[in-house]
């Protein structure tokens, strides 16, 4: 449709941020923020248009676009980079997961954020056009490029207005990233250059190597441009070992920013394994399966263990994302139909579910100042609409099922364990028997530890008996309510009915499987 423009989509959240931090907006702290939220509600409506004429059974990207000069020559014409934009059934429905947060967490800005508004507000607007460029980018240099821009916001948020070790936490999760980005750029470059070896012709263009894909990679090569690829991705999902990163950011960030790390940012993690690694280069990761389920199994149990043993609330839903971002590494290492998709779905549905409990953890921290587990207790006594709110979210953490946790979960773990990707394998020519089904049996184990870590804190925060300094602890405000009703909304209804949204991506990842 001729309305419909992914460069005025990615390019809208900078044009917010350009006027929020324009000298002609007001030093009005209500005027900003009421402004914010009416832009981003905004964006999140425009982006549902692209999803309401998105076909799902056309194969390959769509709305494709490509910025030229007027003499419509290319960006970087010498190298064959464009600033071309495209989506198919997974980036399209990330974008609008993306949008949806973006509006969800300037909303909960409200109380959250005291000062230095104009660069606040301008600051999450930026963040979202990097994010929406790398969901979109079409182009390998566009992508990466994003993908650097997003650093820069990201550590504002966190140094400006975050608490405790705010600046260490921010630089950490900079050289993280960073250090990551720069295994991924030396592995776009390697492609390319083997492309052009290959046909003479230099391109960055995604789609030459994704969907239209005409040449394998010799092993060594291949297997040593893949791991480029997943140390980037691996920081950002976070796999472990690459994800101490993460739990410093979180409990420093605030809250709305907070429910856009784990929201967002770590979907960038899992969107780049599925583009490059599976999608890109499956051949090896047939070959490098095994290591992949392994990483998934560690993500899923350590993090467990950890997150049981957390004292610090933020603590136990950063590490509750660790653990629940492996199962998005196990869908992915099963290369099958319902693996891959079960991964999508989790996204989407960890999305949702760690934004909410974020939101529950800055709602009690905004009136108790403690996230000690500890310290807390009785709360629902006083604030029963809270208790109810957080209730659903968790369970739906922990995968019961008619909640959205449980539906991406059991499709990842049905795929991974119909999955033949190996039955075994070997090391120095000693045979490992370790089959992906007995790997994927091991990570079932994980939701037993989930559900034991999110009742444990529901117990200890809303029952019981109530500490008498917590007597005048209030029930939700109307904008948190907007915020977790919001939230639970999508939980239920995709819980009851994923079809919903499994046929949105599902399409894509059946065509490009059976290219495999």
């Amino acid at each position: 449709m001729s309305f419909l423009s992914l460069t005025l989509l990615i390019f809208l959240p900078l044009a917010g941020a350009l006027i929020i931090y324009g000298p002609w907006f007001p030093q009005n702290e209500v005027k900003i923020r009421r402004f914010a939220k009416g832009f981003a509600g905004f964006i999140f409506v425009y982006s549902l248009l692209f999803l309401a004429f998105f076909n799902p059974t056309e194969k390959g990207f769509q709305f494709t676009e490509t910025l030229t000069f007027p003499d419509g020559s290319p960006w970087i014409e010498p190298l064959g980079v464009n600033f071309s934009l495209a989506v198919d059934g997974i980036s399209i429905i990330l974008v609008v997961l993306t949008t949806f947060l973006v509006l969800l967490g300037l909303i909960a800005s409200k109380f959250s954020i005291t000062k230095r508004h104009k660069f606040y507000y301008s600051m999450i607007f930026v963040l979202q056009t990097a994010i929406l460029g790398v969901f979109t980018a079409k182009d390998l240099f566009l992508f990466i490029l994003f993908w650097e821009i997003e650093l820069i916001p990201m550590y504002f948020l966190i140094s400006v207005w975050g608490t405790g070790k705010k600046e260490y936490s921010a630089m950490k999760f900079v050289l993280y990233t960073f250090t990551g980005s720069i295994f991924m750029l030396a592995s776009i470059l390697a492609v390319v250059y083997y492309n052009y070896i290959q046909t003479g012709i230099w391109t960055f263009d995604l789609n030459t190597y994704t969907y239209m894909k005409a040449f394998t990679y010799p092993t060594l090569f291949g297997i040593l441009t893949f791991l480029g690829f997943f140390i980037a991705f691996a920081v950002k999902l976070p796999v472990v070992p690459f994800h101490t990163w993460l739990p410093d950011a979180h409990v420093d960030a605030p809250t709305p920013v907070s429910m856009l790390l784990a929201g967002m940012l770590l979907k960038m993690g899992g969107y780049g394994m599925i583009r490059m690694n599976l999608q890109m280069m499956p051949e090896i990761l047939k070959i490098l399966s095994p290591l992949i389920v392994i990483f998934a199994v560690i993500n899923i149990i350590y993090a467990a263990l950890i997150a049981i043993a957390q004292k610090d609330l933020k603590k136990l839903v950063a590490y509750s994302s660790v653990s629940h971002m492996g199962i998005v590494l196990l869908g992915i290492g099963a290369m099958n139909i319902a693996g891959v998709s079960g991964a999508v779905f989790q996204m989407v549905a960890h999305g949702i579910i760690s934004a909410g409990l974020f939101m529950i953890v800055g709602v009690i921290y905004l009136r108790t100042h403690t996230r000690e587990i500890a310290e807390l207790g009785g709360l629902g006594q006083n604030a029963p609409k809270i208790m109810y709110f957080s209730m659903i979210i968790a369970l739906a953490s922990l995968g019961l099922p008619l909640l959205i946790g449980f539906a991406a979960e059991t499709l990842t773990f049905y795929g991974a364990f119909t999955s033949n990707v190996f039955n075994g394998f070997y090391i120095l020519n000693q045979y490992i028997p370790l089959s992906i089904r007995l790997l994927t049996a091991i990570a079932i184990i994980g939701i037993i530890f989930a559900a034991i870590y999110i009742l444990w804190m529901f117990h200890r925060v809303f029952w019981g008996n109530m500490f008498d300094k917590w007597e005048k602890f209030h029930d939700a405000s109307p904008h948190e309510m907007v915020v977790l009703i919001s939230l639970i909304f999508v939980i239920v209804v995709f819980g009851v009915y994923p079809a919903g949204l499994i046929n949105i991506f599902a399409p894509t990842i059946s065509s490009f499987m059976n290219l495999i």
